[in-house]
């Protein structure tokens, strides 16, 4: 009697554990993979303000790049990346409404780090739309630069980063897929020092594209 008894305890999580091997897996595992992306960015217009007053300082276009490592989760990705942009001070805006054109130096490199989440929507057989968003580090580093009649000194910041992609998945092959996506970055406040006066600008922010490749591992 006492064997069965300890037989029918036993019972119930032999079972359980037979139901639960026997059951068909409801979801793919995740998957890792590698992404790298490069591309275009277009720096927006910035306000400046300071004691003087406030000016508008314009910057070229320049190149972007993205390297990072990701995980799939079937509709939902995860991405940690590192993300530059560089460009060019082009010019400026007076407190006196005068323009003019910087004629040396200031490059710009801003250097990210980002956490990115991904939803890849209306998923196809061969290609998906996704919309992306994430949050990190960014260093925005400006060289000196110049004007017909003055000098200035540029500066290197440590700020929050953020950035905005809505982009297509096109799959290549069972672990590659191209993708071509639209991405828009910014950076939190900062202040600045040209060496006449201090300035106060909102944001360093950015609209771009890029062409990129992920690979799993």
């Amino acid at each position: 009697m006492l064997h069965q008894i300890r037989q029918s305890r036993h019972l119930p999580l032999a079972l359980i554990s037979l139901a639960f091997f026997a059951l068909p897996a409801q979801a793919e595992p995740a998957r890792i993979y590698i992404t790298g992306a490069a591309g275009a960015n277009n720096p927006v217009t910035r306000d400046n303000t300071g004691e003087l007053g406030s000016f508008q300082e314009y910057t070229n276009s320049g190149a972007s790049a993205e390297l990072g490592l990701g995980v799939d989760f079937g509709s939902l990705r995860i991405e940690t990346t590192y993300a530059i942009d560089a460009s060019q001070l082009e010019g400026y805006t007076s407190v006196r409404d005068v323009d003019f054109d910087y004629t040396s130096g200031g490059e710009i490199r801003k250097q990210s780090v980002f956490l990115s989440g991904y939803w890849d929507i209306l998923q196809k057989s061969n290609w998906t739309p996704y919309l992306g968003a994430g949050i990190g580090y960014s260093n925005l580093d400006v060289r000196d630069f110049s004007d017909p009649g003055l000098s200035y000194k540029g500066y290197n910041r440590s700020l929050l980063g953020y950035q905005f992609k809505a982009g297509v998945s096109i799959n290549t092959s069972s672990k590659s897929q191209l993708f071509v996506e639209g991405v828009y970055r910014g950076t939190s406040g900062f202040r600045t020092n040209d060496g006449f006066d201090e300035w106060d600008t909102a944001s360093f922010r950015s609209w771009g594209g890029q062409l990129g490749v992920r690979f799993g591992i």
